[in-house]
């Protein structure tokens, strides 16, 4: 029983900083690759994947960055941010990418094999991503309160009003813990100027 609550307690207390710090990180890179480099990119090749009944065009394209070259493979979104639709849909998206255009490519200076064609438009504008992110951080918080409830009542037999502040503090310290930890590690992978 006594590993049992361990497990439970190195959860309750990993889950929302890993979840806050998937999110933060998420968002600040999204909004740092906007200022990204841009270099020009040939398309090698184009092709649609189904998904059900809904396609999505996807390209690769080669480029270089210093004497580096490199390829990378994108997947197209349309400009009101449809990454997924027909098959009439996905063709007309595709007409501006045939092989052999040249296309703007925003590659991370940091690491030139990581690119976008519209990084304006990364995942975290997408609603299954924000959607997906308010779960994930929600869960983790709704975890975390009753875990920590059931701990801090087991083990420290506080009264009810003790409880929820215990709780509340636990939370929020928590949160903050996951925030401080995102902004470290977009700190450490900043490249040196």
């Amino acid at each position: 029983m006594a590993i049992f609550s361990l497990f439970v307690l190195i959860l309750m207390f990993i889950t929302p900083v890993i979840s806050v710090l998937t999110v933060v990180m998420k968002i600040t890179e999204t909004r740092r690759a906007v200022s990204w480099p841009q270099v020009k990119g040939q398309i090698t090749d184009v092709r649609l994947l189904q998904h059900g009944q809904q396609y999505q065009p996807e390209v690769d394209i080669a480029y270089t960055v210093g004497e580096t070259s490199y390829a990378s493979r994108q997947r197209l979104v349309g400009t009101n941010g449809q990454s997924k639709g027909s098959k009439a849909w996905a063709r007309e998206l595709t007409l501006q990418f045939k092989p052999g255009t040249a296309v703007a490519l925003y590659y991370d200076p940091a690491r030139p094999k990581r690119t976008t064609l519209t990084p304006r438009q990364m995942e975290t504008t997408s609603t299954r991503w924000q959607v997906t992110s308010i779960l994930m951080v929600l869960l983790s918080i709704v975890m975390h309160i009753i875990g920590s409830r059931a701990l801090l009542k087991n083990y420290l037999n506080l009264a009810s009003s003790g409880l929820l502040i215990s709780v509340v503090i636990t939370t929020v310290v928590t949160l903050m813990l996951g925030a401080a930890l995102a902004l470290l590690v977009q700190e450490t992978r900043r490249p040196k100027v």
